[in-house]
């Protein structure tokens, strides 16, 4: 869902937003310099110390806002695979842990589109927000692991 436009935003939007901006910036660098595997490796590698949420900690739909607002007004490229990588570095600095997902969907006119997201305590941190359309993707294989 996307939320009413409101201006001025309170004190933590705008915190979150900048957080989101930083975090993708960090994550389309690490993206650009990295080949898929390896990226898929850091998504699916589980935090260092993960634990109960931090006070002040945002929530999976906080994220997903942040993380979106934040992709939309980038001058790069931000797609869904660059807000997972962003949330995942996000969240494992907060000491907390989401599990990577991979779909895909074949179109009517059989193009195959794909889209990953993060899930945090079930519910989607980036790639949308629960909906018929997200459901439809079908999950792909897990990548493969990291090795030890």
């Amino acid at each position: 869902m996307r939320r009413a436009r409101r201006f001025p935003p309170t004190a933590r939007e705008l915190r979150l937003f900048c957080t989101a901006w930083a975090r993708l910036a960090q994550a389309r660098m690490m993206h650009a310099r990295m080949d898929a595997p390896a990226v898929l490796r850091r998504l699916r590698r589980p935090a260092r110390a993960p634990g109960r949420p931090r006070a002040g900690a945002p929530t999976a739909d906080e994220m997903r806002w942040a993380l979106a607002a934040a992709a939309r007004r980038a001058p790069w490229r931000a797609d869904c695979l660059v807000q997972a990588l962003a949330g995942k570095m996000w969240l494992e600095s907060l000491g907390r842990d989401a599990e990577l997902r991979l779909g895909a969907l074949r179109g009517a006119d059989g193009a195959l589109t794909a889209h990953a997201w993060l899930e945090l305590d079930g519910l989607p941190a980036t790639g949308g927000a629960l909906s018929p359309e997200l459901a439809a993707f079908a999950p792909a294989a897990d990548p493969p692991a990291a090795p030890d």
